[in-house]
């Protein structure tokens, strides 16, 4: 499971309220609420603005690494090089679309349609491939060009 619990101390630690950080990224308090304690998982697009708003990278709000930001980090997913780097990680570890999918607990057509550009890839599954290939959640997105991580003594 991804851990949030860097999202809370960042917002912690600017002596902003669950209500101030909703209201950040455009959402009910409730709900905010509820990704933050870990209840639902955040949309990848509403972490990317927690991230942007605290200046930090991806890696770092999932507890993937203790590098709390990328030199040169981009603010958005660039698609181009998502659909690219999805393919790159697939190939450089030997699986098929099928064999990835069911690592993933999805399916083909899914793995498919994130590589062909036709739907962006769910936090989850960036999360089980940043776990599975040491990567970078950043640079898969095609924020970052730092690829891989520093898993050592990853802490809040």
């Amino acid at each position: 499971m991804i851990c949030f619990e860097r999202v809370r101390y960042l917002r912690e630690k600017k002596e902003l309220t669950q209500k101030m950080v909703a209201g950040i990224i455009h959402v009910d308090k409730s709900t905010y609420a509820a990704w933050e304690r870990g209840r639902d998982l955040f949309p990848l697009k509403r972490l990317i603005q927690i991230a942007n708003y605290y200046q930090v990278s991806l890696d770092y709000l999932t507890s993937q690494s203790n590098e709390e930001n990328y030199p040169n980090r981009k603010e958005q997913i660039n698609p181009i090089l998502l659909q690219k780097r999805l393919l790159i990680i697939r190939k450089e570890h030997g699986y098929t679309q099928e064999k990835l999918a069911l690592e993933l607990n999805t399916t083909h057509s899914a793995i498919s349609a994130y590589e062909n550009g036709h739907l962006i890839i769910p936090l989850i599954l960036l999360y089980q491939l940043s776990c599975k290939f040491n990567i970078s959640i950043d640079w898969i997105l095609g924020m970052s060009e730092q690829k891989k991580l520093d898993r050592i003594s990853v802490s809040v």
